[in-house]
């Protein structure tokens, strides 16, 4: 071989060489994307951030990269990977969407499973994904059924009567529909203070006509898909955990959901002012339906309103018994510590129930294999200091400040009861979890 032949034969082989690196950059850059769309489907259908950062790690992890470094909050994922040779590289994505789906949730950890299993071509992967994460699981009159179903329990699970509970059935499912146009036109804010200036206007009309015997609690069950008290847990849960970017972005996105619930609610007092004349809208039943066997009604009443959020949280319908399983758990424990064992201090009845649910949630989840949050969302539902929040408001409106105060502090101390006793079994499962990924990762 001459030594222009020789020259010519190196210079073809570096230029194979650098076009098999720039083909397996390529690779990786795919790779990359594919891991943040996972990432991002599962927190825009309402999963955990652990969950989204875990999915996007090991799914890099099992096509080839040696190291990564991923980062989520409730608007961005940022994922850092480098892979054999050298090539790293850091992308981040726009979480946008803010939506419960988790029966699409349970989808999307499959397929997150079954990517890392399997390996499938980055194409044919990204094409599943964005079919699951499209696709949809639950019609309108679905979610509509589902919440008129849910204020109905809570509200009568809230020493409301069964006529206070139609009438926040009724008024719920308007709202439903509503917001579901509302949503498509305004931002979440205006959509959320249109939304409980209606609500709140229709339960008024509905107690003046004879539907209703009690108006704050038909008004606290028909706001109970508005009230922010499952992203206001998240948000101290995530504190409590680490995240305090993430957790102040939702603490804040909370405060202004109630500013926005107040604001419409406090508008619907004043529009009827004058026919409300004698009404204390700051009243609460000294007892609920069934009498002496209130706890034995709101035990049934938690559960009803549990399936009726379940639906509307899209839960598959095989997972919805084990669901309102561990509800029952929930409002065992509640009774038990409030009207067998005396225990008057939230805190102590919320973290006891929120630990408990949240240890069964994390068994059946390992058992049936599926995300916890299945289990999890509609056993910490009843807990949520629903009317503790809407008396906060109607006291602030009226300029009640010492009892808004005390309102106030009730709330916090539900919320952070239940938060506490998330966190507390959830550190020890994510102890037990990380050992286990470093394992497989060796």
């Amino acid at each position: 071989m001459t030594d222009d032949e020789k020259r010519e034969a190196d210079e073809l082989e570096r230029i194979a060489a650098l076009e098999t690196d720039e083909r397996r950059e390529d690779e990786h850059e795919d790779v990359i994307e594919l891991a943040l769309a996972l990432g991002r489907a599962v927190l825009e259908c309402g999963g955990e951030l652990q969950r989204a950062e875990y999915a996007a790690d090991r799914l890099c992890r099992a096509y080839g990269a040696v190291d990564t470094d991923s980062y989520a909050t409730g608007t961005v994922i940022i994922l850092t990977a480098e892979f054999e040779g050298g090539s790293r590289t850091t992308r981040s994505v726009r979480v946008r969407k803010d939506v419960v789906d988790l029966r699409k949730l349970e989808r999307i950890n499959a397929l997150s499973r079954e990517f890392c299993e399997k390996r499938p071509d980055v194409a044919e992967a990204a094409a599943a994904l964005k079919a699951a994460a499209g696709a949809k699981t639950a019609t309108l009159w679905q979610e509509v059924a589902g919440v008129a179903l849910g204020s109905f329990g809570m509200t009568v699970a809230s020493m409301g009567s069964l006529l206070d509970g139609l009438g926040a059935a009724i008024a719920a499912a308007a709202v439903m529909l509503l917001a579901y146009f509302l949503s498509r036109l305004m931002n979440k804010f205006a959509t959320t203070l249109l939304s409980s200036f209606l609500a709140s206007a229709l339960c008024i009309v509905m107690y003046l006509i004879g539907l209703g015997d009690n108006l704050p609690t038909m008004i606290v069950g028909e706001i109970m898909i508005l009230i922010p008290g499952l992203t206001l847990t998240n948000a101290v849960r995530d504190m409590l955990c680490g995240d305090v970017t993430s957790g102040a972005v939702k603490f804040l996105q909370s405060i202004m959901v109630t500013l926005g619930l107040a604001i419409g609610i406090a508008v619907a007092f004043v529009a009827f002012e004058s026919v409300l004349t004698g009404v204390d809208v700051n009243a609460v039943p000294a007892a609920g339906a069934g009498g002496e066997y209130f706890p034995v009604v709101k035990t049934a009443a938690g559960v009803i309103g549990a399936l009726g959020f379940s639906l509307y949280f899209h839960i598959d319908y095989k997972r919805i018994p084990f669901a309102l399983a561990n509800v029952l758990v929930t409002m065992l424990i509640i009774n038990l510590m409030e009207f067998a064992g005396g225990v008057t201090e939230i805190f102590f009845r919320t973290i006891a129930a929120a630990g408990t649910v949240t240890l069964t949630s994390e068994l059946l989840a390992s058992r049936l294999k599926a995300p916890a949050m299945v289990f999890l969302t509609p056993a910490i539902l009843p807990l949520i200091p629903g009317g503790d929040i809407y008396l906060t408001m109607t006291n602030t409106v009226y300029a009640n400040y010492a009892e808004m105060g005390a309102r106030l502090l009730t709330a916090t101390k539900g919320c952070l009861g239940i938060a506490c006793g998330v966190v507390a079994v959830s550190v020890v499962v994510s102890m037990i979890r990380t050992k286990k990924y470093r394992e497989l990762l060796r």
